[in-house]
């Protein structure tokens, strides 16, 4: 099977593939791109050949079929319907039935999630608020779900602001809303690429302005107990001399 990258534009067999959700994921060999795209019947003509005899010379002379795709893209209801959902619903709430730490599916009766661990009961949801950057940049993209340039926009950005584990976070939000949503699938793809290939910025960002002041009240103390220390034993030398 050989297909046509997008990015490279080469025309090549594919270096790996996967079925995700009904829709074949490819890896081109060349520059690394997934293609998410659909068989289409192209076949066909390949096998009413081969149901005609064919003479010797022809048979090596007949070219290999070439499998097409077609890219897959939302459809204009789908796009109105992703626009509807972000309009209808909170787009930063987790919707019922979902962990609302991991975004993993809950079980019904369990007081506790199997993947995280999470205790429902202690969940503080401010924990997994974005920063109110990222909440603009996402409610910007939600305005325009079909635009690719929004999206990675939202990634960069997020990646800058050591943010990019919460960016996965609101598209794993909006594929609990709509599983089907393929730029939902794209970003969170992208995410967990952008992850790979820089692991520091998947880390969350860390909250140094408690730490540095404990740290600097620390310091403080322990020149003061330095200090003093040093007063009493001075003290006690001029004691041990005869010194008042």
């Amino acid at each position: 099977m050989r297909y046509l990258c997008d990015v490279c534009e080469r025309l090549a067999p594919p270096a790996s593939f996967r079925v995700e959700l009904g829709v074949l994921v490819m890896t081109c060999a060349r520059c690394g791109n997934e293609s998410r795209a659909r068989p289409e019947e192209a076949l066909q003509g390949a096998v009413t050949q081969a149901q005609e005899p064919v003479p010797p010379l022809q048979q090596r002379l007949t070219p290999v079929p070439v499998l097409k795709v077609v890219a897959l893209r939302p459809s204009d209801e789908q796009v109105r319907g992703a626009a509807a959902v972000a309009r209808s619903e909170d787009p930063f709430a987790v919707p019922p039935g979902f962990c609302p730490k991991c975004i993993a599916a809950r079980r019904e009766g369990a007081e506790s999630c199997a993947s995280c661990g999470l205790v429902y009961a202690n969940f503080i949801p401010e924990e997994q608020r974005p920063s109110e950057a990222l909440q603009a940049a996402w409610l910007a993209v939600l305005g325009r779900w079909d635009d690719r340039d929004a999206h990675d926009r939202l990634l960069s950005l997020a990646v800058g602001r050591g943010e990019l584990a919460m960016a996965g976070r609101l598209y794993r939000i909006r594929l609990a809303q709509a599983p089907e949503d393929l730029y939902a699938q794209r970003g969170r793809d992208e995410v967990v690429r952008l992850a790979s290939a820089s692991p520091v910025g998947f880390a969350p960002k860390a909250q140094g302005g408690l730490s540095s002041r404990t740290q600097l009240v620390a310091a403080i103390l322990l020149f003061l107990f330095l200090l003093v220390s040093a007063l009493l034993i001075f003290r006690q030398f001029r004691l041990m001399f005869g010194r008042p």
